[in-house]
């Protein structure tokens, strides 16, 4: 059983004890892209470079401490994940209270970072693959805080400066705008983590009101042999359980794109029209969106794809009258929660993800609603999309 802890400062800390060789760090800050100003779009992924500046050689330390560390910045929220070895657990938090307790920023540093996120943008903008996933939010919210891209453009971040980031941090990465969850056999005392912690200081700015407007489909052409799609869609939140929500779009992911028996993935290779299909989607106030991805297209296929992406998302009661089927397709899904459960950190994402998006962070109890769930028809969370494509110049 995980225990959650509210520090004195505002701080969320949850602490999950596991039998496993690792120990799993997830530190969630709630913001990202839709609450940034439109002039300084990109800001929460580039504050996202500059932590890991704050002290260094950071890459040296955290795998000296026998672990790896990752980041990724996404609409409502930045996420930063940690695993090591558990005789260094004690040493990584210490290393984190230092990344994240800093909020002085030199230009050097951020000139240094600057350059690299302007090489991940373009290297995202000459790419098809990746860049196919910004045009599914911009075809349905159009130009607005929901449907701009996360990264930014080149003109937004190369008018950040060093006062624009310590302000963003100073008012966003803040203890009450934070959780931490520590995961696997955790052999420190609850009370030396909380009061490590407590040390931060800090109280978040209040975050704007994202916009979101209405767009179009899109294409854009570039220089590529194939076709790459988007046909993206979002339903309103209304009523709607988040929870409950949250637990039935990860389902919907898994039946139509999960493994080879995959519902889309199944019928489209049977049907020779396509090699991947990969699946985006995200908790959002007000709406859940969804968004599916179909790379490297034969040009004149193009027509042929989207009437069978439309009569398969129309027709997908269809598999729910499958017994056998669904029933191999269950013990595939318990395969790939066991296999989710081998790996601290992603517990601890997940955990930290959960608590930061719909204030829920029990994770147990969400993988049982999946099974409880898992026949459920996912009907209800299809709606007439927008098509987006990028098409050979």
């Amino acid at each position: 059983m995980s225990r959650y802890i509210t520090l004195d400062n505002g701080l969320r800390l949850i602490i999950d004890r596991r039998d496993l060789p690792t120990v799993g760090v997830a530190l969630g800050v709630g913001i990202g892209s839709i609450y940034e100003d439109p002039g300084k779009r990109g800001i929460s992924h580039l504050t996202e470079h500059i932590i890991y500046r704050s002290y260094p050689n950071i890459d040296l330390e955290i795998e000296g401490l026998g672990g790896v560390s990752d980041a990724y910045t996404e609409r409502t929220l930045t996420m930063y994940t940690f695993e090591v070895i558990p005789s260094e657990l004690r040493n990584l938090l210490r290393l984190i209270h230092k990344m994240f307790g800093n909020k002085r920023v030199s230009r050097g540093d951020l000139e240094r970072e600057r350059q690299v996120v302007l090489s991940e943008l373009r290297m995202r903008n000459d790419d098809p693959g990746t860049l196919i996933y910004d045009l599914g939010p911009r075809a349905l919210f159009g130009d607005s805080d929901y449907g701009d891209p996360i990264i930014g453009t080149e003109e937004s971040i190369s008018s950040i400066d060093t006062r624009d980031i310590e302000d963003f941090l100073e008012s966003y990465y803040t203890p009450d705008n934070m959780v931490v969850s520590i995961v696997g056999p955790i052999d420190i005392p609850i009370d030396e983590v909380a009061k490590m912690f407590n040390g931060w200081s800090g109280v978040s700015k209040r975050r704007k009101e994202p916009t979101m407007d209405k767009g179009s489909s899109m294409i854009v052409n570039r220089h590529t042999d194939s076709a790459y799609l988007s046909y993206s869609w979002y339903v309103m939140l209304g009523s709607k359980d988040p929870y409950l929500l949250m637990a039935r779009s990860s389902l919907l992911e898994f039946h139509l794109i999960n493994g080879l028996s995959s519902y889309l993935i199944s019928r489209f290779r049977n049907r020779g029209l396509t090699y991947a299909i990969d699946m985006d989607r995200d908790y959002l106030p007000g709406v859940y969106y969804y968004q599916i991805l179909i790379s490297a297209v034969n040009t004149d296929m193009i027509d042929k794809l989207k009437e069978e992406l439309s009569a398969a998302l129309l027709n997908v009661s269809n598999i729910f009258t499958d017994e056998h089927y669904l029933n191999k397709r269950f013990n595939y899904f318990k395969y790939l929660i066991n296999d989710y459960l081998r790996r601290p950190a992603q517990i601890a994402e997940s955990t930290t993800y959960m608590e930061l998006k719909i204030g829920v962070h029990d994770v147990e109890s969400f993988n049982k609603m999946l099974e409880n769930h898992f026949k459920d028809d996912p009907s209800d969370l299809l709606s007439n999309g927008v098509w987006s494509m990028i098409l050979p110049s």
